[in-house]
């Protein structure tokens, strides 16, 4: 174990003779083994060692013990250790974070915060190659591209990995042969959350099919590591070529569709991300949309999450923050609903933003049709009579009983019918947005309203919706 571990550690250069090294420790078997290891080669390394552990005051009895159980593993070695208790909980629920996702970011902060405390230079995490190959399957089924598919990478800034070389089972093995105790969190064993199925379910079975399977899945992962390291290069390349910082925003040149489409993507999505300052909630269908505004006439507009703006210009797009979301129509409230069960509900005047989706809906009420307007053919604006819509406006996929009104006598069209008739392909339809009221769409959007909301010279009030950020709107 040992020599593995180090000669991992020499080939990615972890650590530099007279180095600190902070440890994080949970007290489970892998960080355990982590701190074990390199206690025994402080010498050999040159480095000095501490300890870090994050008590997340989750598990109750359970957590403190862990704290307790590494406190004294530490003080038994003369290894200075620092302990940080949190509410996770409470941290998540104020964040608007899942529990996993706000003990991590508590994690991460309490290891910044001993590691300028202890003066440490580099923060070792006990990531293994399960770890790597539950993520980069984790990633896989989630619809991650190769950058998620790139696994876990044995170091990043501080933070480095030095049990990525080696397998759950070498370390439980190592543990036996050193008839060291640790401690076992129940939680792993819980099947609500996706990684554990990954660990208990799917990687048993994958090492039934191959005993080498999570070798080879880490082989792949550095070899998608090794691909994005290529992109990013070229990214960088393109970058310079074809974006242009202006005052109002980053100028995307035209010419940027002469590069392969692996690089218009992955400089598009760079120009998001960077814009937004945030990766967060930035999708495949952001780049997809903001890719397919090249073919769009100047002037068209689409709007993003995190307050950006993309207008088609002359010179290709103008990507900027701050416009298009705040003060256009200042008597408008903005709704900004989570995904419901049954959709998104709709208000008659105001605003939804669904962030998850990319889509902006706008709505308002008219009196009447205005003096000299005509009622929208625009595929992405619709004019309905507010007052024969009964029921609770909802945005949402198809569901089993659908149905369109499809003329003046009422008759009607199962959905599904509808999508047959129009050869809409069966991979779209479920992600085709419907505004429906109950099982009646009133608006297939994209497509045509029902017959029976349709406006006309008998209408008394007008509701207005308007759909920015999908593929084309008109």
């Amino acid at each position: 174990m040992h020599n593995k571990v180090r000669a991992f550690m020499e080939e990615y250069h972890m650590v530099e003779e007279g180095e600190c090294v902070l440890a994080a420790v949970s007290g489970g078997a892998d960080s355990v083994c982590l701190i074990l290891v390199l206690s025994a080669m402080c010498k050999e390394l040159g480095i000095r060692l501490c300890a870090v552990h994050v008590e997340h005051g989750i598990r109750g009895e359970e957590s403190i013990r862990d704290a307790q159980f590494v406190k004294q593993f530490c003080s038994q070695r003369q290894i200075p250790c620092k302990v940080f208790c949190c509410e996770a909980l409470k941290y998540a629920k104020e964040h608007k974070l899942t529990v996993e996702e706000g003990a991590r970011e508590l994690r991460y902060q309490f290891f910044r915060q001993a590691a300028e405390e202890f003066g440490a230079d580099k923060i070792a995490v006990a990531h293994n190659k399960n770890d790597c190959a539950e993520t980069m399957l984790f990633h896989l089924v989630r619809g991650s591209g190769l950058r998620g598919l790139s696994g876990i990478p044995p170091i990043r800034g501080q933070i480095i990995r030095p049990l990525l070389c080696v397998s759950r089972q070498e370390i439980e093995a190592y543990l036996a042969q050193q008839n060291q105790v640790f401690c076992v969190d129940r939680t792993n064993e819980e099947l609500l959350y996706t990684r554990n199925k990954i660990r208990s379910q799917v990687l048993p079975v994958l090492s039934e099919i191959n005993s080498h399977a999570v070798s080879h899945i880490n082989q792949t992962a550095g070899l998608a590591a090794e691909v994005m390291e290529l992109i990013e290069e070229l990214t960088e390349q393109a970058w310079k070529k074809y974006v242009v910082v202006r005052p109002q925003g980053n100028c995307i040149l035209q010419d940027l569709l002469q590069e392969r489409p692996l690089i218009q993507r992955s400089v598009l999505h760079k120009a998001l991300t960077d814009m937004a300052g945030s990766s967060r909630d930035i999708l495949k269908l952001h780049v997809q949309q903001l890719r397919e505004l090249f073919d769009r006439q100047s002037g068209k507009v689409l709007n993003f999450p995190y307050e950006m703006e993309a207008q088609r210009i002359y010179e290709g797009i103008l990507l900027s923050k701050g416009k298009g979301w705040k003060g256009k129509e200042s008597s408008q409230r903005c709704f900004k609903f989570q995904e419901q069960r049954g959709g998104w509900e709709v208000p008659q005047t105001g605003k939804l933003i669904l962030f998850s989706k990319g889509y902006e809906i706008n709505t308002k009420l008219l009196h009447k049709i205005p003096q000299n307007e005509e009622i929208p053919k625009k595929l992405y604006t619709k004019w309905f009579d507010c007052d024969k819509i009964k029921g609770t406006m909802r945005l949402r996929t198809r569901q089993e009983q659908d149905f369109l009104v499809i003329d003046a006598q009422g008759r009607r069209k199962k959905l599904k019918k509808y999508f047959i008739d129009e050869k809409i392909p069966q991979e779209e339809r479920d992600q085709i947005l419907l505004l429906a009221d109950d099982n009646h769409v009133l608006w297939v959007i994209g497509y045509r309203i029902s017959e029976d909301v349709k406006v006309t010279e008998h209408t008394e009030r007008i509701l207005e919706i308007r759909v920015n950020g999908g593929s084309d709107h008109e």
